[in-house]
């Protein structure tokens, strides 16, 4: 009878952390020594039937009960006052602190529609949100805890940030938002258009978002040559050759690390049409006259001259010819050509001495007090295109200063 109250009460102290030998325990109860074997007949014949399985989990009213270690009992875990066993498990109780369970948020960016929901836990869920101060330009703190809207400042911000529920319980914390700038972006269009072969040619590349200032390159094709990209952001020169030309431009900023993007851009360099030039052209009619640098003649004397004539546009280099007057200026100009003693050469040099005054001939400009006084030849230049682009002009090589 003691060996089975010792093991009852040893089956009992297992669901509260275990007990000793139940065989010294036995040992240790009255005259029942450990060599009667009478008395461990008694025990084996006294054990209980297990009713459950060791470890179990139950309810028993409001409270838990948990099957002791042998599986022949129960033992019963009174919940927290407040708390009732649901499925083996006290829930309920004491309301839990209220404290906030966000602590990171993602980074926003410039331009870029953001939204993040805080979150919390503890006290009673009927939480409202608030921030101390200002959220960062153009974002927002709703009462249920969402930050949301499109930043328009980038920078660190730090968010003082409060949460309370339904019953005045209050926790807050300090959050940092980082506001990204908006990605670097190139703003101008692909197309450059076209320009014109030979004369000055300027025009900024833009870009926008990143961190200023930008650097830019060209990283694939090549420009017009005599057109190049500076570091800042501007194409630049007098193009020489005609052409449709594609080159990629790349533009990065001073962010760590740097921000980029890059285009492609296509920009074509037309010929201007041929034209002759000169620094002193008078009209004549339908005609134009250039006049050239002064010959001041000595009789019997060859006087060295040499000049070059001029011309623009087309494609060059250009040829040079002599050609006959046309017979509407044959009226105003009736003796006309190179003047003997001078040469005018393929690329447009006129040179040599000139010792006579034979072909001088002086014109009158109609309805002008204009005279020009010199030698007269009527000239053609011609480009390097396919067929071949041409102008043609009177010259004159004076031998007084013309108007005199």
């Amino acid at each position: 009878m003691a060996l089975r109250t010792s093991l009852r009460t040893c089956l009992l102290l297992m669901t509260l952390g275990g007990c000793g030998d139940a065989t010294a325990l036995a040992g240790a109860d009255g005259g029942a020594g450990s060599g009667d074997s009478s008395g461990a007949a008694s025990v084996d014949s006294g054990v209980p039937t297990p009713v459950c399985t060791p470890g179990a989990r139950s309810c028993s009213g409001e409270d838990v009960q948990v099957c002791d270690g042998f599986g022949t009992g129960w033992v019963i875990v009174p919940c927290e006052p407040g708390a009732t066993c649901q499925d083996g498990v006290c829930l309920g109780g004491p309301a839990d602190t209220l404290l906030i369970t966000t602590q990171v948020l993602a980074p926003a960016q410039v331009g870029t529609a953001y939204e993040a929901t805080l979150a919390a836990d503890g006290g009673d869920g009927a939480y409202a949100w608030s921030l101390a101060g200002d959220a960062p330009p153009g974002l927002a703190l709703a009462d249920d805890g969402t930050l949301a809207g499109t930043p328009t400042l980038a920078g660190d911000y730090l968010l003082d940030v409060a949460v309370q529920d339904g019953a005045d319980a209050i926790a807050t914390r300090t959050l940092s938002l980082s506001v990204h700038p908006e990605p670097l972006t190139i703003l101008t269009p692909p197309q450059l258009g076209a320009i014109d072969e030979g004369l000055p040619f300027e025009k900024p590349l833009l870009a926008k978002g990143g961190n200023e200032p930008y650097g830019w390159f060209i990283v694939g094709g090549h420009a017009p040559q005599g057109v190049f990209l500076d570091a800042a952001g501007v194409l630049t020169g007098v193009p020489t050759e005609p052409g449709a030309f594609d080159f990629r431009v790349r533009v990065v900023d001073v962010s760590n690390p740097p921000g980029w993007d890059e285009l492609d851009f296509s920009l074509q360099v037309d010929l201007r049409p041929l034209n002759i030039v000169g620094s002193n052209i008078i009209d004549l009619l339908a005609f134009k006259v250039v006049v050239l640098p002064l010959l001041a003649i000595v009789p019997g004397i060859p006087v060295p001259y040499s000049t070059q004539l001029e011309a623009d546009g087309g494609l060059s280099p250009y040829h040079w010819t002599e050609q006959p007057v046309p017979n509407a200026l044959q009226v105003l100009v009736p003796t006309a050509g190179v003047p003997d003693g001078l040469t005018l050469h393929d690329d447009g040099t006129l040179d040599g001495a000139v010792d006579n005054t034979d072909q001088v001939i002086t014109v009158g400009i109609p309805l002008s007090a204009i005279s020009l006084t010199g030698f007269f030849f009527f000239a053609e230049v011609a480009d390097s295109q396919d067929p071949a682009e041409t102008d043609q002009a009177l010259f004159l090589v004076p031998t007084v200063p013309v108007g005199g």
